[in-house]
């Protein structure tokens, strides 16, 4: 697929319903990864709109013998199908909230299986600021990788049911000093998380979102042929 971009200005990204376009860039799986015989590049269309204003990342897993890859990368170890960049960017010390309505087909989370991610675009880009991630067949959770730390941690745990739709909406404030914020909302209820946290990647200045389907894999992972869907996309500067 293409990658389009589009308008870095806009304080706030939400319309009702636009293309995969919209987004900055995508990220597809352009290869497959055969367990005997290793990379072959593949043409299948992994991100698809099945309707006005909903979004399908779709990955294949055949336990032992073959899966998507990590665009065209050589890594074995993992599968993405994810779109990125909605807006305007978010900085230091600015707060944005992005709210997403999500499903899955799958419960069971492997090695890790995220459906949304914040990275920086400079700085120490390597591991998301933020992410949410499914961690079995009925909890997830909003997380964050902040500073000098070595891993996750939790900002808030919430359950979920598998093939059906749920909204989540994570506030988020970067701050290099304690007054970030790490919070999400379920389907409309009370904001609750982390706050009085520093919340930013070494070096970094400049974040962006990123939806889809973001999972670790081996020749051993509890997974299928999945989807993550997302519908009712939005970045917002609050």
């Amino acid at each position: 697929m293409k990658k389009v971009l589009c308008a870095a200005a806009l304080l706030a990204f939400a319309p009702s319903a636009f293309a995969l376009g919209s987004f900055e860039g995508e990220e597809e799986p352009t290869v497959i990864y055969d367990v005997q015989s290793g990379f072959r590049s593949d043409s299948y269309d992994n991100m698809t709109s099945p309707t006005s204003g909903t979004y399908r990342f779709f990955v294949r897993y055949r336990r032992g013998d073959w899966w998507d890859g990590d665009r065209n990368t050589t890594s074995t170890d993992r599968q993405r199908a994810e779109v990125k960049g909605l807006g305007a960017h978010q900085k230091t010390n600015e707060r944005f909230e992005y709210k997403h309505s999500w499903r899955t087909s799958r419960g069971g989370a492997g090695k890790f299986f995220h459906f949304f991610q914040l990275k920086a675009t400079n700085g120490d880009s390597g591991a998301p600021l933020v992410v949410n991630s499914i961690h079995s067949s009925t909890s997830a959770s909003l997380r964050y990788w902040s500073g000098s730390m070595t891993t996750f941690a939790t900002a808030r745990s919430f359950s979920y049911s598998v093939g059906s739709f749920q909204t989540v909406n994570n506030r988020l404030k970067v701050a290099t000093s304690a007054t970030g914020e790490c919070l999400a909302s379920i389907n409309g209820g009370s904001f609750s998380g982390r706050t009085g946290i520093s919340l930013y990647r070494p070096s970094a200045t400049d974040y962006r979102p990123k939806w889809g389907l973001y999972r670790g894999v081996d020749s051993d992972e509890p997974y299928g042929d999945d989807y993550i869907e997302h519908r009712s996309v939005s970045a917002t500067r609050r």
